[in-house]
């Protein structure tokens, strides 16, 4: 039934990379938060226990709108915790980045507190812009572009802008070569993750079939190889 209501380009890229992801995305959280550790790799963790959730959801989306087509209310909570969670977990690694960079009674946790929600809440009114999301009868989301829009300036504005900044920054400080080269590495795979959400922001949006298919493949070897770039970069020492 799941495939015969879904196109086999989403499929490959819900069920293999995107589940793939998570599971080392939701590795990396435990392993941070098993740990007696500071207030900046908690915040870390909090980006991929965020992005895994949103992942997560995605597959559960996918399986109850093949089996339980009829169940609109369901399905489009289902699709907020599937969207919102991936828009908002790329503030905890502004927030960590710059929770290194400054002492901690400069970056304090209420300051950190109120960037997090700020940038939250702004996202959740993206949602209520009308007809921004619609349906198909088999339950593919559309955005129009206004919309898309919408989450790509909140998103270059708030997020990556400050992070390319914050991150130039930051490598700077390092001097030790080995420090340097993993944070590089990290950093490398964090704007692979940024670039896979503005590639899945216009997928959905752009409904050409020859770019759904480009983008099905480059997104499976993206994902993979972010994923990688993080985990080595900063998630098999710890």
């Amino acid at each position: 039934m799941i495939l015969q209501s879904t196109d086999p380009s989403r499929l490959l890229i819900i069920f293999i990379p995107q589940l793939i992801v998570a599971c080392i995305f939701l590795f990396i959280a435990v392993k941070l938060l098993i740990r007696n550790r500071p207030r900046p790799i908690i915040t870390l963790s909090m980006f991929y226990f965020f992005t895994a959730s949103g992942l997560i959801f995605n597959a559960i989306f996918i399986v109850i709108a093949a089996f339980i087509p009829d169940n609109v209310l369901l399905l489009q909570i289902l699709y907020f915790f599937t969207v919102y969670p991936m828009l908002i977990s790329p503030i905890f690694i502004l927030t960590f980045i710059v929770s290194i960079l400054k002492l901690e009674f400069v970056f304090t946790l209420k300051k950190q507190l109120i960037i997090t929600i700020i940038y939250g809440f702004v996202n959740c009114l993206i949602f209520f812009i009308p007809n921004g999301i619609t349906f198909t009868e088999e339950w593919r989301p559309i955005y129009s572009w206004t919309f898309s829009m919408c989450i790509y300036i909140v998103f270059t504005v708030s997020i990556v802008i400050p992070t390319l900044i914050y991150s130039v920054r930051l490598i700077k400080t390092f001097q030790d070569k080995i420090l340097k080269k993993k944070l590089v590495t990290f950093i490398i795979g964090v704007f692979g993750t940024f670039s896979i959400l503005y590639g899945a922001v216009l997928y959905i949006t752009w409904q050409d079939p020859l770019f759904k298919s480009l983008w099905a493949v480059i997104t499976f070897f993206l994902m993979i190889s972010s994923a990688i770039f993080i985990y080595y970069g900063i998630g098999r020492e710890l």
